[in-house]
Formats: structure tokens, C-alpha cells, sequence
């Protein structure tokens, strides 16, 4: 009798909630408590460390495939944003700019000379952020998506994230959140859309912080402004429209068209994502 599994999608989704064996885990102090990271550290690192953030409603859990592929050659951390997994909460309702001070803080903390970023969705905020308060140390940025909003687009994200996220008895929020995990997710959706479920359940009443906060941030002004080399990734998830229209404001750099992957991308396609991502940081 064939011990393979009937279904090689859903065999590969269930090694994906195994951690890599490459990848540790570890906390360090910020000004609100701690921060809790996964990283790699290779004996004969071959890049800059490189350090991931994630997008809202997730952890860096739903990113360790991706984030060990990357740390093969180098240090490679993702980091569990403020509320967030494992990392304790800031005290009032974040800005982006919050965000970017907890990073700084880590990077501080681990004594990172130079850095890579990436941001996924919310995430790729933080990053551009941290480039224009740091040009000198960090020296390449990742963008997993770079939506650009119209006024009427934005508005209409806020009131639909400030209904779904307000808690009840009727579970409604909770039912939202699985409604959310099971999207783009394609033959992977329900092993994986577990995974990213029962992550965005962890920050609790501070879930809608995360979005509040990605969607004041002026993605618009400031990207172009960041001179460091840019690389936006740009998947056909639900955000590809919103995000095409960033390309003309990248200053120094590309970005690059992944109409093959959907918003699993991070997840299921991490080698392909690593193979776009890694010659890009080591070309300069």
C-alpha cells in the first residue's frame, strides 16, 4: 500500500507548518516590551543580513520558508511586528512610524552594520520607511506589493476593515478572518488559510491597528524619495491593480511582474521568490 499522499498539494502544505531546520528563534527588548524574531545565521554568510516584515493580520510563522530559503547565505530575520505573534503591543495605536522605530530598535539591538529590507503588503511600508530614516544603512528595499490608492479606495478599505475587525458574541470578526484566509490561496487554501487564521487571530483587539496604520502612511510621496535600490514584487493577488501604479514612482530600481503567483506566494513559491529576490540585493 502507497504511502504518498493523495493529494501532493495538500502534502506540501502540511510540511509547511514544520519549521525549518535552519531557523531560530529568539527575543530582544524594545521600548514596549519585546520583540520576538526568527532568523538563520550561517557559518560563511555571503550577503548583507536581510531582515523580512510581514503583513497584517500574520506573523513571521506564515514567512519561515521563505525566510530560511533567503538566510542559506546570509542572516536573514523576520520579525514579528508590534501585536503581532509573539511580540508585545505598543501602548497606543501604531503609526508605520512606530513600526519603523521598533525595527530600528532590533537592528540596533543585534549591532547590524548594513541591512536589507522587504516588506509584504503593511510590511512594505515599514521597509521604505526605515530607508529614508537610514540611507546609509540600509542599502536595497523589497516590496511585496506597493498599493497606491485613489481617496474613493481607500475609504472604502477603512469602513470595511473598521466593521469586519469590531468584535462580537455573534463571532462575526472571527468568521470574517477565516472568510479572508480562505481567499487567493488556490489548492493550498484550507491547510494554509489555517495557518494564516489562526495567526491573525493573535493580535486580538489590536488587528485593526496594523491596517489603520498602513493605510495613513503616505506610500505615495515617499517612495519616491527612497535612493536606495528598489524592488517591487508584483503578484496577481488583490491588491495587483493598486500596485501597478507604483511603478512610475520607483526612483532607482524595478519592478518586477509575477502574474504566475498569487498572494501564497511568500508561502508555497518562497524558492522562485528567493531566486528574484537574491540577485537583486547582491548586485550592488
Amino acid at each position: 500500500m502507497s504511502s504518498a499522499h493523495p493529494n501532493p498539494n495538500q502534502a506540501k502544505a502540511e510540511a509547511l507548518w514544520r519549521s525549518p531546520p535552519n531557523l531560530k528563534r529568539a527575543y530582544a527588548d524594545y521600548s514596549f516590551g519585546q520583540l520576538h524574531y526568527r532568523y538563520t545565521n550561517p557559518a560563511q554568510p555571503k550577503g548583507r543580513p536581510f531582515m523580512l516584515f510581514h503583513q497584517t493580520g500574520s506573523s513571521g510563522r506564515c514567512y519561515e520558508y521563505f525566510t530560511a530559503e533567503m538566510g542559506k547565505d546570509r542572516m536573514a530575520i523576520v520579525v514579528d511586528t508590534p501585536a503581532c505573534g509573539a511580540s508585545d503591543p505598543i501602548d497606543h495605536a501604531p503609526t508605520i512610524y512606530d513600526f519603523a522605530t521598533a525595527m530600528e530598535e532590533l537592528i540596533d539591538s543585534l549591532k547590524l552594520k548594513e541591512v536589507d529590507v522587504m516588506g509584504d503588503h503593511t510590511g512594505s511600508r515599514t521597509a521604505v520607511e526605515l530607508a529614508l530614516r537610514r540611507p546609509q544603512q540600509v542599502r536595497h528595499v523589497v516590496m511585496n506589493a506597493a498599493p497606491i490608492y485613489s481617496k474613493e479606495e481607500l475609504e472604502s478599505r477603512q469602513n470595511h476593515d473598521q466593521k469586519i475587525h469590531v468584535p462580537g458574541k455573534d463571532g462575526f470578526h472571527v468568521h470574517s478572518r477565516w472568510d479572508n484566509s480562505m481567499r487567493h490561496l488556490g489548492d493550498f487554501s484550507v491547510t494554509l488559510g489555517e495557518l494564516e487564521f489562526i495567526e491573525g487571530l493573535r493580535p486580538g483587539p489590536f488587528t485593526y491597528h496594523g491596517h489603520n496604520a498602513a493605510f495613513s502612511y503616505p506610500t505615495k510621496e515617499n517612495l519616491p524619495k527612497v535612493d536606495q535600490p528598489v524592488l517591487i514584487l508584483h503578484a496577481k493577488d488583490d491588491l495587483w491593480e493598486p500596485t501597478a501604479r507604483a511603478e512610475p514612482l520607483i526612483r532607482n530600481g524595478k519592478m518586477v511582474h509575477l502574474p504566475q503567483f498569487g498572494r501564497e506566494m511568500l508561502m508555497v513559491n518562497y524558492k522562485e521568490v528567493a531566486d528574484v529576490v537574491r540577485p537583486f540585493l547582491d548586485a550592488k
